[in-house]
């Protein structure tokens, strides 16, 4: 797997280095860690499950690791489950 830090803010409207990582490994299983991450917006959540809904589709491995409590609790509030965007709890 190709590993990717997320920043403490992310704008997937703006400047950012997700989009553009995404971009360079289209066909690459990918972990993104998020164990720095602030806050998850809705673009960046939206950006999140397009990846995982792509990989998924073409049984490539996506997973978001590094999440806090607080931030899988938002994801669920929003409908977001494990089947549709792999995720894992930071340590």
């Amino acid at each position: 797997m190709i590993d990717f830090d997320l920043p403490e803010r992310v704008s997937v409207a703006g400047d950012n280095a997700l989009v553009p990582f995404l971009r360079q490994h289209p066909d690459a299983p990918l972990r993104i860690h998020a164990n720095r991450l602030r806050r998850l917006d809705t673009p960046l959540v939206q950006t999140l499950l397009a990846a995982a809904a792509d990989r998924r589709r073409r049984g490539i491995d996506f997973v978001l690791t590094g999440l806090s409590s607080a931030q899988a609790d938002q994801l669920a509030a929003l409908g977001v489950t494990t089947a549709v965007l792999p995720m894992e709890l930071a340590e």
